[in-house]
């Protein structure tokens, strides 16, 4: 991203909750701010402002898009007004303006007293159901529900994320900051049964851009590890032209006549596609490589663009195929062995890999991290068989081995 934006010509500043471990030298500034404590993040950047007046402010982080928003705000800078980011950062918000707009959503109710939140599940929605924090912005905040001991045994998990302390170990937990924040802290919604895409787009003056559509691998719970994310979809052209029109209304609904980038997830039903959350800024992990694969669109550039005034860019697809995809940790514990790495250098089109853990560091599983995978990889290819083809190989031949304990 740092490359890409300055190959643009952009001076960067990152407002950073830690330095970065790797070599700024080449930035403008790095400015070290506490993320937690939004108006002093947003009283540096004004102070940084008057000196050195900035062009544009782009949300990297999911969790500083609301903070971003505000600071354009304040700064007179184009964007989202505050309200708009807030509500895309607050579940329960988002389903309001959605559920009254006549956005198909899934039904939604506010957990008041978590202790016997499963009544509002047993009176408005019925099991399955998935609970879920209501800021919460990854797969460690959300469970699926079966009976009323289910609740119970889940809703402990979600209530201590929320008592953790906000400078908490980032690998155990690094979202934890944006927890907590919102009036309504755990929310209960009705359970989606099928398919599962996630529509990234761009914004701007009422109109919108399709970057691209990823379809996430089949999950069904307890708990739900991303495993990949694949372009093109299984989707017919009907239901790519329903999800988008969704998609849009869902980001417009938020933005109103802002201009933003959007990562929308939606899932199907026997009612068809409904919205379950929608990010306001380029979607996380591979995404943004994905859509520059397919399409040589890099998502900051077009929000930097769009951002100074310049209209949307026409999108082309290659008509090749692209997957994102993770080894999940199946538990808890310390690694002690990896088989099967080798895989990775007989895939061709391999674009890149990330392991995350070495041998002997203790690892985590869902719900007790929100960093639950030992690896990232992204692969390309001709098509969407041949793509799927080489993940299936990686998740075969790649065998962890966790100990319960240090001393095992």
């Amino acid at each position: 991203m740092i490359k890409t934006l300055q190959k643009a010509g952009c001076k960067l500043v990152f407002f950073v909750p830690h330095r970065p471990a790797f070599d700024c030298s080449d930035l403008e500034a790095v400015i070290e701010v506490p993320l937690h404590q939004p108006s002093v993040v947003v009283e540096k950047v004004a102070d940084y402002h008057q000196k050195h007046p900035f062009d544009v402010l782009l949300p990297v982080y999911e969790g500083a898009t609301a903070i971003t928003a505000k600071a354009s705000e304040i700064l007179g800078l184009r964007g989202v007004k505050f309200s708009g980011a807030q509500a895309s950062r607050n579940k329960y918000l988002a389903y309001q303006r959605w559920y009254k707009k006549g956005i198909p959503v899934p039904t939604t109710v506010a957990i008041p007293d978590p202790n016997c939140g499963w009544r509002e599940i047993e009176n408005h929605i019925g099991y399955p159901a998935i609970i879920k924090l209501s800021d919460s912005m990854n797969s460690q905040g959300v469970i699926k529900v079966a009976s009323r001991d289910d609740y119970l045994d889940g809703v402990q998990y979600l209530l201590k994320m929320l008592e953790r302390p906000v400078d908490l170990d980032l690998k155990t937990d690094r979202n934890r900051l944006a927890y907590g924040t919102s009036e309504v802290k755990i929310i209960a919604q009705e359970y989606c049964t099928g398919t599962e895409v996630a529509v990234d787009c761009i914004v701007t003056q009422g109109k919108c851009q399709i970057l691209g559509i990823f379809e996430k691998a089949p999950a069904t719970g307890p708990y739900f590890a991303e495993k990949m994310s694949i372009s093109p979809t299984s989707l017919s052209p009907q239901e790519v032209e329903q999800i988008s029109k969704i998609a849009t209304d869902a980001v417009l609904a938020l933005t109103a006549d802002g201009t933003s980038a959007a990562h929308v997830e939606i899932r199907f039903t026997n009612d068809g596609p409904k919205v379950l959350e929608a990010g306001i800024r380029p979607g996380g992990a591979y995404t943004v490589a994905s859509v520059e694969y397919l399409t040589k669109i890099n998502p900051y550039v077009e929000l930097l663009n769009v951002l100074l005034g310049k209209k949307l860019s026409e999108i082309c697809s290659n008509g090749k195929a692209i997957l994102y995809g993770g080894i999940v940790i199946p538990k808890s514990g310390v690694l002690t062995k990896v088989q099967g790495l080798d895989i990775f250098e007989s895939i061709s089109e391999l674009l890149d890999v990330q392991i995350l853990n070495q041998l002997g560091e203790r690892v985590y599983c869902l719900p007790e991290s929100a960093q639950p995978h030992f690896a990232y990889y992204l692969i390309g290819g001709e098509s969407r068989e041949e793509v799927l083809n080489k993940h299936y190989l990686i998740q075969e031949s790649i065998h962890l081995d966790i100990s319960e304990s240090e001393n095992s």
